[in-house]
C-alpha cells in the first residue's frame, strides 16, 4: 500500500527537492567554511607581518625569552630561525623538521593536522616563524551570518519548490484527475471549453501541448466513433434500400405510366392539376428511392456530354406544382451566352438539382418566397468552369448547418434524414466539381455548384 504513495509525482518531487536542499546546504556550508579559512589565513598573514615589523623595530636579541614573550602576547608559538635552519627555542620533535624546511612566504602552510605556520624574513641572518592552531570547521556553524545564509538558501529553495509545484506538479495532477472517463463517448464537456475540455490546453508550455494532444486524440476518437456509427447505419440502410427498392419502384413505375396515359386524354383543369400532383409525387418517391440506392451502392457516374440547362428545366417542370403549393416562386435566370454544356450523369445531376430545389422550397415553406437560379462562367481559358447558384429568400443556414450540413445524417429540419446535401456533395465531387454553402444579406441562403465546362457538341 505504501508503494503507490511513494510512486506519485508529488512524493517523488518532494523527496528530490529535499535531497536538493540537503546537498545544497552542505555545499553552501562547505563554501562558507572555505571562505572563512581563506579569510582566517589572510588575517593570520597580516598579523604575522605586523608582528614581524614590530620585532624588527625593537632591535632586541633573537632569544628564546623574546620568542616566548611575543608568543604569550599573540597567543601562538613564535620561533626565530637562523641561516643554519636552527630554531630558537627548540620546538617539539613533530614540528622541528617542518618548521626548519618552511619557506619564507606570506600564505600560511599546514605543518600537521592541527597547526599551520608562516615564516617571514626579519633581517639578513634571521627569520621569524609563527605557529597557530588551525581553526576548527565547527566554528563555521557558530557564525550568525552563516546561519543567515543557510536560512536564506532554505527560504529560496522553499519558494522555488512552491513555484514548481504550482506550475508543474499541480497542473499534471489536475490533468491526471480529469483523464478517467475523458475519452468516453458519454462524457459531458464544459460549455466554456467546447473545443478542448481541458483547461491546461490554454497553457503555452509542454503541459499545454500535452493537454492539446489529449484533446485532439479525444476529437479524433469521437470522429472515429461517428464514422463507425455512420458505417453501421449505412450498412443497415444498404440492406433496407436494396430490399425496398424493388418493392417501391415497380408500383411507382405503374403509377407514372398510368398517369402519363391519362395525361394524353382530354381532362378538365382540376383533373389535369391533380394529375400533375400525382406525377410530381411519383417522381419524388422515385428520386428518394434512387437517393437511398446511391447511398447503399455508390457507383461511378455514367458520363455523357449534356446540356445542364435542359436537365434543370426538366427538374423545374417536375417541381413547379410542389413549389406553388408552398407559395414559392421558381425563377431561372440563365443567360443565353452562358454555355451549360458539361460531361456528367444526367440522372445523378438531376437528382442533385432536385435535392437543392426541394431543400430551398422546404426552407421557405412557412411564409413562401423566391428561389432564383443563376448561371455564370468561372475559372480561366485553360480550365473553364460553370457556376450554378441557387439563391433563396428563406432564413438562411445556421452556423451549425454551415459547418455540418454536408455531413451524412445531419439535419435541422423536423423529419429530415440529413441525406440530400450529403448525396449531392458526393455526386458533384464524382463530377470533379465542388458544392459551397453560404448565407446572403440581409437574409437567405446560397448554394453554389462549380462544375468543369465541356465544349458544346
Amino acid at each position: 500500500m505504501l508503494l503507490p504513495r511513494f510512486s506519485s509525482l508529488s512524493t517523488r518531487f518532494g523527496i528530490t527537492f529535499l535531497a536538493y536542499v540537503l546537498v545544497g546546504s552542505a555545499l553552501l556550508l562547505g563554501w562558507l567554511w572555505q571562505r572563512e579559512q581563506r579569510q582566517s589565513a589572510a588575517v593570520f598573514a597580516t598579523l604575522a607581518s605586523a608582528d614581524a615589523d614590530f620585532i624588527r623595530e625593537m632591535r632586541l636579541p633573537r632569544s628564546a625569552r623574546l620568542a616566548e614573550d611575543v608568543g604569550r602576547l599573540l597567543k601562538m608559538q613564535v620561533y626565530f630561525r637562523d641561516q643554519a635552519r636552527s630554531l630558537i627555542p627548540v620546538p617539539a620533535e613533530a614540528l622541528l623538521v617542518p618548521l626548519a624546511d618552511l619557506p619564507v612566504s606570506r600564505p600560511p602552510f599546514r605543518v600537521n593536522d592541527n597547526e599551520e605556520a608562516i615564516a617571514l624574513r626579519l633581517d639578513a641572518l634571521h627569520d621569524v616563524v609563527f605557529v597557530r592552531d588551525t581553526p576548527s570547521s565547527i566554528s563555521s556553524l557558530q557564525q550568525p551570518e552563516n546561519w543567515a545564509a543557510l536560512g536564506a538558501f532554505a527560504l529560496l529553495s522553499l519558494g522555488l519548490a512552491l513555484g514548481l509545484s504550482r506550475t508543474v506538479v499541480r497542473p499534471i495532477q489536475a490533468l491526471t484527475q480529469r483523464l478517467p472517463g475523458f475519452f468516453d463517448a458519454a462524457a459531458t464537456l464544459p460549455a466554456n471549453h467546447a473545443s478542448n475540455p481541458l483547461p491546461e490546453s490554454l497553457r503555452h508550455d509542454e503541459i499545454g501541448q500535452l493537454a492539446c494532444a489529449l484533446g485532439d486524440a479525444r476529437s479524433q476518437l469521437a470522429r472515429e466513433r461517428e464514422r463507425r456509427a455512420n458505417s453501421e447505419r449505412l450498412a443497415l440502410l444498404s440492406r433496407m434500400a436494396t430490399g425496398l427498392a424493388h418493392e417501391i419502384k415497380n408500383p411507382v413505375a405503374g403509377i407514372t405510366m398510368h398517369a402519363q396515359l391519362l395525361a394524353s386524354s382530354p381532362l378538365d383543369a382540376h383533373a389535369a392539376e391533380g394529375l400533375q400532383h400525382i406525377l410530381a409525387s411519383a417522381s419524388e418517391v422515385d428520386g428518394l428511392v434512387n437517393q437511398w440506392l446511391f447511398l447503399a451502392r455508390p457507383s461511378p457516374p455514367a458520363m455523357t456530354t449534356l446540356d445542364l440547362r435542359e436537365v434543370l428545366q426538366q427538374t423545374l417542370n417536375a417541381l413547379t406544382s410542389q413549389a406553388q403549393h408552398a407559395q414559392v416562386e421558381l425563377v431561372a435566370e440563365l443567360p443565353e451566352e452562358v454555355l451549360l454544356w458539361i460531361k456528367g450523369d444526367r440522372a445523378r445531376l438531376g437528382q442533385v438539382l432536385r435535392n437543392l430545389i426541394l431543400n430551398a422550397v422546404q426552407a421557405m415553406s412557412r411564409s413562401g418566397g423566391t428561389l432564383r437560379i443563376g448561371a455564370a462562367m468561372a475559372g480561366d481559358a485553360r480550365a473553364p468552369l460553370l457556376r450554378l447558384s441557387f439563391f433563396d429568400s428563406g432564413p438562411g443556414f445556421t452556423p451549425d448547418a454551415l459547418a455540418h450540413a454536408q455531413d451524412l445524417f445531419f439535419s435541422e429540419r423536423e423529419g429530415g434524414m440529413g441525406v440530400g446535401l450529403s448525396v449531392a456533395t458526393e455526386i458533384i465531387a464524382a463530377h470533379d466539381g465542388t458544392l459551397h454553402l453560404a448565407n446572403t444579406e440581409p437574409h437567405g441562403a446560397c448554394v453554389t455548384l462549380l462544375l468543369p465546362q465541356a465544349p458544346s457538341p
